[in-house]
């Protein structure tokens, strides 16, 4: 049987701060150490109860603690994770880290408890936090098991948390929930090697904020040794404003490249579209000096009369022009129209007198889009269906018809006119391209013109021909999209 002695010598020889006690509650033995941590003189402790070195707060809590204990005792750690403190003599408090033993002595079940002033270690961690949340960028340490236990304040603003809210959690906390599968492959993968590295190369990460939004973010992982385990440090850094900007480069670069082959595209125009009115325009000034050299002033005013609706065939031609420069401007103010009252508008701003127009508006959702440019799309395909009626159609009809699909708008303007054959159906959308049946004439800007603005305005324009009709179905988000978009 082990004997007091024996204890007593094992005490004094540990440098760990001891005690031992009894099932009622009372010290039976303290060594030096844990004396002088508390600011005890030698045996003063002996016979008092363990709650004397417990928070006056919490004292009558501990009893039915220590008695719960005594009734099925196990070896066991207390204060990892938590704030524990104890109480010195003069009533100050100190943080510390509880080992409990229970051990049987004089066939009495006692406990042997081992006290860690972990004042240091806490001033140390005060030091680090008071770094972690001086730095700029959201910083957030996990465990082995991926749990989170250490958030500076920039994390805790980033994901719309209280830091403390987040310790403790699974670092799928901040994970949006379609990615947490692959994530954990990612992260198995991260623990065989452990390396200070950039998390996500060559694919997009989010982050996922308290309220349930997402935002793009760059992760750094570096490694973390510590004598609890191994951890890991996460640097996140919400990327949201660089992926903007990106975007936006990519639009104007992509705006760039279309002007550039609209360019070619107008220079090839200018060459022989432009040139042969302007030729016939100098030719037929050319008649009329000799017709005035002849005195036949009837045939110069009708020579001059051919030459001004050249002129003014160029003049448009060249205004349509500018109208698709301009396009690619400022996409505009988005708001929610009335879009009947838009049809109708520009439906009735055109010469429409031998055609029947009929209107069915199938849709039920509110459009938000920008009202200039939707007034631009229907003042172009409302005109090219009038434009190319079939003149010995009895019944020339125009028909626009709205309807819901998911959350977007279908407008169609379809007509029964002379048709489009297959093999025109993309190059219609092309600057300058005409189709004619003898009796018609066109700039070919109208359906470009009206196919880039349905794209800026994050929509698709698609036609179809056959049956004795022709329809152009617009496609429009019913509210603002993402405008990244290409419109060539």
């Amino acid at each position: 049987m082990t004997s007091a002695t024996d204890y007593k010598v094992d005490l004094e020889v540990c440098p760990i701060p001891l005690l031992l006690v009894a099932g009622t509650g009372a010290i039976v033995k303290t060594n030096d150490r844990l004396e002088a941590l508390f600011g005890y003189e030698r045996g003063e402790l002996v016979g008092q109860p363990i709650e004397v070195l417990v928070p006056e707060s919490i004292r009558l809590d501990h009893v039915a603690l220590r008695d719960n204990f005594f009734q099925s005792p196990t070896k066991r750690s207390m204060g990892t994770g938590r704030d524990l403190h104890g109480v010195r003599k003069d009533g100050t408090k100190l943080p510390v880290e509880v080992g409990l033993e229970p051990i049987r002595f004089n066939d009495q079940q006692m406990i042997m408890v081992s006290v860690i002033d972990i004042r240091e270690r806490k001033n140390a961690q005060a030091t680090l936090r008071q770094a972690l949340d001086a730095a700029s960028s959201a910083m957030i340490q996990i465990n082995a098991d991926s749990v989170i236990e250490l958030v500076n304040r920039q994390a805790g603003l980033l994901f719309g948390y209280e830091p403390k809210e987040m310790l403790g959690q699974p670092i799928e906390l901040v994970i949006p929930a379609r990615y947490h599968e692959a994530h954990i492959g990612y992260r198995n993968s991260y623990q065989a090697s452990r390396e200070a590295r950039p998390m996500g190369s060559g694919r997009d990460l989010y982050g996922l904020k308290k309220d349930g939004s997402e935002f793009p973010v760059e992760i750094g992982l570096t490694p973390v040794h510590e004598s609890a385990g191994k951890s890991t440090m996460a640097t996140v850094i919400d990327i949201t404003k660089r992926v903007q900007r990106s975007k936006e480069i990519q639009r104007k670069n992509e705006q760039l490249r279309r002007l550039n082959t609209e360019l070619l595209e107008f220079a090839y125009s200018a060459s022989h579209d432009l040139k042969a009115p302007l030729a016939s325009m100098q030719g037929l000034l050319g008649i009329c000096e000799t017709d005035l050299d002849a005195n036949d002033l009837e045939e110069v005013r009708t020579n001059i009369e051919r030459s001004r609706a050249l002129a003014q065939r160029l003049a448009g031609r060249v205004e349509d022009i500018l109208k698709l420069a301009k396009s690619d401007g400022e996409v505009g103010d988005w708001q929610e129209v009335a879009i009947e009252q838009h049809i109708t508008d520009a439906w009735q701003a055109l010469p429409n007198d031998q055609v029947r127009f009929e209107l069915s508006m199938q849709h039920e959702s509110r459009l938000c889009t920008v009202p200039s440019r939707l007034d631009t799309i229907l003042e172009n395909l409302l005109s090219n269906a009038i434009r190319y009626q079939r003149p010995s159609e009895p019944q020339k009809r125009v028909t626009v018809t709205t309807a819901d699909v998911g959350e977007n708008l279908i407008l169609s303007v379809e007509d029964n006119g002379i048709g489009i054959p297959p093999e025109h159906h993309q190059t219609i959308f092309r600057l300058f391209h005409r189709l004619s049946d003898g009796n018609t004439e066109g700039t070919g800007l109208g359906l470009p013109l009206a196919r880039k603005n349905v794209l800026l305005l994050g929509g698709t324009l698609e036609v179809q021909s056959g049956n004795g009709t022709t329809a152009f179905i617009v496609t429009l988000p019913i509210e603002q999209p993402d405008l990244n978009v290409e419109t060539t």
